[in-house]
């Protein structure tokens, strides 16, 4: 008889087999580790961070304890996730609005690089308008 079979064989007398084994008989015994701090360090609790005016997100979900603020939102991009973000999260009209707004920020960004290489391309056919004269 293979291993599975034995095994097999000596759990027919046991109703479930698995995590509800006795802690002695499972498998991964020697690998559990006690339940506690992962570290000595780990505090208790993490702080909440405070949100600030203009955080966006779904209504009746609360925050998590860190949130990132480093890109708020801004131009027609955000404008539309505001409006987004004041339905529910269940309509499609939700959804529609937020893809797009992707695609509203893709556009104001390339205009943006568009308006950058046109300065660009502007200010060094200034420098050698200048230099022929």
């Amino acid at each position: 008889m293979s291993d599975r079979q034995t095994q097999r064989q000596a759990h027919l007398d046991r109703p479930v087999l698995g995590a509800d084994i006795a802690a002695e008989d499972r498998p991964g015994v020697p690998m559990e580790q006690p339940k506690g701090k992962l570290t000595p360090t780990a505090p208790e609790s993490i702080e909440r961070m405070k949100p600030r005016r203009g955080i966006v997100h779904r209504k009746g979900a609360q925050l998590t304890p860190v949130f990132g603020t480093a890109q708020p939102l801004h131009g027609v991009s955000g404008l539309v996730r505001r409006i987004a973000y004041s339905t529910r999260e269940t309509r499609m009209k939700h959804w529609m609005m937020l893809l797009l707004a992707d695609r509203v920020d893709v556009m104001e960004h390339r205009a943006w690089k568009l308006t950058k290489l046109a300065a660009g391309a502007a200010a060094v056919l200034f420098v050698i308008r200048i230099l022929r004269d």
